[in-house]
């Protein structure tokens, strides 16, 4: 490439990168500020119903599961799906889950109906979640689509803000300010370029993470992409999670309310499963719809992006074991590439791939984009709005 050419290349780049971040610039603002509030989501819930716990009485005995499923029918008689989430501290209170309205608390002992500490908190980021992703529109709207265009865009400038980023010579005087911002600037437009070229160069790897991972997240082509890389297609929706060998085995049908079963106790289906996994931390019980069989799912103590889980298939009849999922180890072995590098795409987004120090990172580089973001819209303010 002659220094002709190079000069036409970089300057038709530039007005490209700047005229995606003009388009984009509020957008992206918009999904990365929520990305900040979103960075510890899962902590910040845990934490706010760490304010549910109850006194545990001495002597006096828990009710049954049985009797809790019938204080959680009572409680929300139109829900469609119902399901009682136990934890192993005793004085934690028992979850009612009903598909995607907000759960309800029983006192394990009396069933009375708790207030949640935590619905404040957990609404509050819900609201948030929504405004990250559609801007609380359908995930096909318009509204979509444009957060979906403006995170595709934002790898292009992240992209093209490495080449332009480039020193002509590369010489420390020269890279210096590139890297490490100073105290004091001789004007705005100085230290505004200057944040632009050191935040962005510092956060370069992450924010390509982030927005190349929500590229994936937002579009089918995309997903597709990632999918044949690896020479795979695809897997359809609808089959059990790990979409693992053996997964295309068909629902079993939910019968009806008055359909005569044979049943047994809800506890001594809660003990087929504890006997199977006494390790365990917390456990799903679904009480609704009626089904011959029951998926109890278990949740097991664990490190990652998140707990380790098992389902215990139990008859609902005599409370025998039908079948227990694999390990989680063995069932990600089982995964095909493809499928795991879908999982870390998911939980790279967010940095808990990597734990704590992952979620801060990506918390850290959601709020430097921001100032990316401003100081961007600023220098082309100065460039195009203010001769005017």
């Amino acid at each position: 490439m002659t220094p002709a050419t190079g000069s036409l290349f970089r300057r038709t780049l530039f007005w490209a990168h700047l005229s995606c971040g003009v388009a984009a610039g509020l957008l992206i603002l918009l999904m990365s500020a929520t990305g900040v509030l979103l960075a510890y989501e899962k902590q910040l819930v845990a934490a706010a119903e760490q304010n549910n716990r109850v006194a545990v009485p001495a002597d006096a005995p828990r009710l049954t599961a049985d009797a809790l499923a019938d204080k959680a029918r009572a409680a929300a008689p139109d829900a469609q799906r119902l399901a009682l989430l136990f934890n192993l501290d005793p004085a934690m209170p028992v979850t009612v889950t009903r598909g995607r309205d907000a759960p309800l608390l029983l006192h394990p002992w009396t069933g009375q109906l708790l207030p949640d500490a935590a619905a404040a908190t957990r609404g509050f980021l819900r609201e948030v979640e929504d405004l990250h992703r559609w801007m609380a529109g359908d995930a096909r709207s318009t509204r979509a689509s444009l957060m979906h265009l403006a995170n595709l865009l934002f790898v292009f400038i992240v992209l093209s803000g490495l080449y332009l980023w480039l020193p002509a010579v590369w010489r420390w005087r020269a890279i210096k300010p590139r890297v490490i911002p100073v105290v004091r600037y001789i004007n705005g437009k100085a230290r505004d370029y200057a944040w632009h070229q050191s935040f962005g160069i510092w956060m370069l790897l992450p924010l390509a993470v982030i927005a190349g991972t929500g590229v994936v997240m937002s579009y089918p082509w995309a997903n597709a992409l990632l999918f044949t890389a690896y020479g795979e297609q695809v897997p359809q929706r609808g089959g059990p999670p790990g979409g693992g060998p053996g997964n295309d085995a068909p629902r079993r049908p939910a019968l009806q309310a008055d359909e005569p079963i044979a049943h047994a106790t809800l506890d001594q289906l809660l003990n087929t499963a504890r006997t199977q996994l006494p390790d365990w931390q917390r456990m799903t019980l679904p009480i609704a719809p009626l089904s011959a069989s029951v998926d109890i799912a278990v949740e097991l103590p664990g490190d990652g992006p998140r707990p380790p889980r098992r389902t215990v298939t139990v008859s609902a009849a005599d409370a025998s074991m039908i079948k227990l999922s694999p390990p989680p180890a063995e069932a990600a072995a089982r995964q095909t590439p493809a499928q795991r590098a879908r999982n870390w795409v998911r939980f790279a987004h967010t940095g808990e791939q990597y734990g704590v120090l992952g979620q801060t990172i990506a918390a850290l580089a959601s709020l430097l984009a921001c100032v990316l973001v401003y100081t961007g819209l600023a220098l082309a303010w100065r460039r195009l709005i203010r001769p005017l």
